[in-house]
């Protein structure tokens, strides 16, 4: 499953204005986002991640983990997926997600130092 996963830095993402008190929080979140998406139907998805220290103050390499396993976790559970793209919105949740995407999934190793 996770060859279905890509990840993409792109520039001025729109930040979700919501308030989340810890990464397992934000897992959650971006879980039933994935979830509500293939209940409608959908089978391409993507979530934004951004630099979860500057927006909620909690650490961000936790964040990366719990959240590419959360997704990860969704892609196995639902083999109708076609692809998650994880878009990385800032420089600091690019190194964090490609990182830890490396340590955890990757065959190849995504380039997280730019």
């Amino acid at each position: 499953m996770t060859e279905k996963v890509t990840l993409e830095r792109r520039e001025n993402l729109p930040m979700p204005l919501i308030y989340l008190a810890s990464a397992e929080d934000l897992a959650i979140w971006y879980r039933e986002g994935l979830l509500r998406s293939l209940a409608q139907g959908e089978r391409a998805l993507a979530i934004s991640c951004f630099d979860t220290r500057r927006a909620y103050g909690f650490d961000m390499d936790r964040a990366a983990q719990v959240v590419l396993r959360a997704v990860t976790d969704v892609l196995y559970d639902h083999p109708e997926a076609e692809s998650l793209t994880v878009l990385c919105g800032d420089a600091g949740s690019w190194r964090a997600y490609c990182f830890w995407w490396n340590m955890l999934y990757a065959e190849r190793k995504l380039e997280h130092g730019r």
